[in-house]
């Protein structure tokens, strides 16, 4: 056990800001454990993961290892069984010449690192880190196709194989522990790959299990024909769906849990030719405060800057547009995370709620009761709200009653589906919203993008061919060529050439000259010539800036960008 000593209580009461009475009833129910201590103020939204992980790790001269962020050599971890690890409860995370880094709870412990040393077989070097990150990594990074296929060879499956299957046949199936762990396993690989959604779709002759990774669908499992309608079903009851109705399309929600936290995940059934296809998407992150520090979300500082300017105005609008899927709800949450103190009451309304931090109060709107965007705005407006994000504003009345509340004194948060961030200055107008409303509410637009981001052990410099660099840059015959990065694919990245996504921007501050420009309704080439002239750089240009730095490709911004005016 890490002592709580007092000096590591006062570095953690003062970073915190920690309120007396809540200090007192963390400190009684860690019983002097320093780690139980810091998991209580991670819980209490107090302080990110980073940041505590570090403050601890020092106390006992560690180094904290946040197993989000972690890529784990899958040969390494291969030298410890999964029972294992959860019995000395450390994972072996990657070598170091003949070293192996080994994640603990109390890397201090000589004796335990001596037995894990003993048990690989190799000197370890070991770091910090949470118990339930440790227990989530143990579940989650242990699974493999092999797993699997070996729970599909216990299922009963030989009703479904002559067709003759009754609904009792079914449900004692899907209720059955092989099926039960099946289900879990493919959502337990998903998250290892870091999959966005997972794809459960009927052939004739088999059932093929697809993950979209880094925003490009990859073929995973490929399980028995037979197997389509248990499955299916299988998950749809875990989402409160009815597994009777087979003909129509259904949506639902499943929780599936972790120790770090509970996912969610937004189900859909489809009929198709042989059988239902289910797509589930997994909402929000598997460590919430790995995502939620504006800091290192790959902001260029010239937009990072005057965007956390913006956030510090105590009432206005600020949009973040994009496209679904381009991590709007990532940036919004890491946006309030910088504003959120005790001192303000901060309001989110969603459908769903992505990121469940228990420091803001989170309503989720469930239109079925008429719990709509509306209503709820309405009454958070009633609720003394110092800031307000509004999940995505979606119709007239909505985009209306959000403006108003930033004139009357709220700070909001909202999303808009546009291609680009000057579009959203007259989007409002063209869903039925006065000018002489939208001109003072608008503080700025952000505008993103997700591209991917480079294999860091296969990427290599390369010089572009020079018809793409008259294409895109101001680039004349006999220049130097600027150098770029790409990759071939390799073993870590799965032979892609990408591993994970990260956001490209352009940033609108909405000065007083486009504000007149929006309360006398020029058009978007206007306002775009007057952003120009004072400095707006588009998203192009903050990939290719960030292309040349080698974290993506220039191909891949080119990509992303597609829809955009050169």
């Amino acid at each position: 056990m890490i002592e709580l000593s007092p000096s590591l209580i006062e570095a953690f009461r003062e970073k915190a800001r920690i309120p007396p009475a809540s200090l007192d009833g963390m400190l009684k129910a860690a019983k002097g454990d320093a780690v139980e201590f810091v998991q209580f103020i991670i819980g209490d939204g107090y302080l990110d993961r980073d940041t505590a992980g570090e403050m601890l790790a020092a106390q006992i001269s560690h180094t904290y290892v946040n197993l989000s962020k972690t890529l784990f050599q899958q040969e390494v971890l291969e030298l410890m069984q999964g029972e294992m690890a959860e019995r000395y409860g450390a994972i072996p995370l990657y070598s170091m010449g003949d070293a192996v880094t080994v994640g603990m709870v109390h890397p201090d412990e000589a004796q335990a690192v001596k037995a894990l040393s003993n048990l690989l077989m190799k000197p370890i070097s070991p770091v910090f880190c949470f118990r339930d990150e440790i227990e989530s990594a143990i579940k989650v990074n242990y699974q493999s196709a092999k797993n699997l296929n070996a729970l599909v060879t216990q299922l009963d499956l030989a009703p479904f194989l002559s067709g003759q299957f009754s609904e009792e046949n079914l449900t004692q199936l899907i209720e059955s522990r092989p099926l039960v762990e099946l289900a879990d396993s493919i959502i337990l690989l998903a998250l290892k790959e870091r999959s966005s959604d997972i794809h459960i779709e009927p052939k004739k002759n088999e059932v093929v299990v697809r993950f979209r990774i880094d925003g490009t669908l990859i073929d995973k499992l490929f399980l028995p024909a037979e197997m389509a309608l248990p499955l299916a079903s299988r998950y749809k009851i875990s989402a409160q769906m009815d597994i009777s109705e087979r003909r129509r399309p259904q949506d639902g929600r499943l929780n599936f849990a972790l120790p770090t936290k509970n996912l969610d995940l937004r189900v859909s059934s489809l009929p198709v030719m042989h059988g239902e296809k289910v797509v589930m998407r997994i909402l929000g992150s598997m460590y919430t405060s790995a995502v939620l520090n504006l800091d290192k979300l790959d902001f260029s500082p010239e937009i990072l800057r005057p965007f956390k300017a913006t956030l510090k105005q105590p009432m206005g609008i600020l949009f973040v547009t994009g496209p679904t899927g381009s991590g709007k709800s990532t940036t919004l949450y890491a946006a309030l995370n910088y504003i959120n103190t005790p001192e303000i009451n901060i309001v989110t309304i969603e459908d769903p709620v992505e990121y469940e931090v228990p420091s803001l109060n989170q309503v989720m709107v469930n239109e079925k009761i008429g719990r709509g965007f509306q209503s709820v705005l309405r009454a958070v407006l009633r609720q003394d709200p110092d800031a307000i994000l509004v999940g995505e504003i979606r119709d007239t009345e909505t985009a209306r009653i959000a403006a108003r509340g930033a004139l009357t004194g709220h700070l909001v948060l909202t999303t808009l589906h546009t291609n680009d961030a000057i579009l959203a200055t007259t989007r409002l107008q063209e869903m039925g919203v006065e000018r002489f409303i939208v001109a003072p509410s608008i503080l700025g637009v952000l505008g993103q993008r997700l591209v991917r981001r480079l294999c860091e052990y296969c990427k290599t410099e390369y010089q572009p061919d020079p018809d793409i660099l008259r294409q895109f840059f101001f680039w004349r015959e006999g220049a130097s060529l600027p150098v770029f990065y790409r990759s071939e694919g390799c073993e870590h990245c799965n032979k892609i050439g990408y591993s994970g996504r990260f956001g490209i921007h352009e940033f609108l501050r909405v000065t007083p000259q486009i504000r007149e420009a929006i309360m006398h309704d020029r058009d978007y080439d206007e306002i775009k010539a007057i952003a120009v002239r004072q400095g707006f750089k588009n998203l192009r240009y903050d990939g290719f800036k960030k292309a040349l730095r080698g974290l993506t490709s220039l191909d891949e911004v080119i990509r992303a960008t597609a829809s955009l005016e050169d």
